[in-house]
């Protein structure tokens, strides 16, 4: 399962939508427990509902808009309430409803013997090291952090990330081959996130 997915779903569990809805203003009752709601929705046209067009289905963490015409989740509703990509929108409700970070689920030093040793020849042949591929990260980060391109929290989150492989790796926890691998999943994350096509 990709972070992504993991960090929607993990949202989709502990945060009750009906709360989230209602901090934006929404006329829902939160002490509502599962009961399906009605409420006007401000998200299609000119903001103004005359009558209540969405409904609220907490058993999937969602809401359906008659008018618009979409379903939408907590993490859908933050990014258009507020004009943000995914991951912000992620980190706004982790940081909201008191969601620590989801832990690193990166590779460990009981990778398949075989596989590392596939890996390792074609890094070699890609002349990446673990210096140069950190390196790269460092520089990215720092470029994104320096210009405000993403927010500090995000920053925070890929420095983070990168520290975690570098322990790992100076305390002889995973290989050189597990290093780079995962360090170019970190690099080719940021790229992501920023649009830029993946490292090779």
């Amino acid at each position: 399962m990709g972070r992504a997915r993991e960090a929607a779903d993990r949202i989709r569990a502990d945060v009750p939508i009906v709360d989230v809805l209602y901090e934006y203003g929404y006329r829902v009752h939160p002490d509502g427990d599962d009961r399906e709601q009605q409420f006007s929705c401000d998200l299609h046209g000119d903001g103004s509902d005359t009558k209540p067009s969405a409904r609220v289905y907490p058993e999937s963490a969602s809401f359906h808009c008659f008018a618009c015409g979409r379903s939408r989740d907590a993490i859908t509703l933050v990014r258009e309430k507020e004009g943000v990509e995914f991951w912000p929108a992620v980190k706004m409700l982790e940081a909201k409803y008191g969601l620590p970070p989801l832990p690193w689920s990166g590779p460990d030093s009981k990778t398949e013997p075989q596989t590392v040793a596939r890996v390792s020849e074609a890094l070699r042949d890609q002349g990446q090291t673990v210096d140069r591929v950190f390196n790269r990260i460092d520089r990215l980060v720092d470029s994104c952090c320096r210009e405000h391109s993403v927010t500090p929290d995000q920053c925070a989150a890929w420095w983070e990330a990168r520290d975690k492989v570098a322990y790992l790796y100076d305390n002889d926890r995973i290989n050189e081959s597990t290093t780079i691998t995962a360090a170019l999943r970190i690099l080719n994350a940021i790229r992501s996130y920023m649009g830029v096509g993946e490292t090779p």
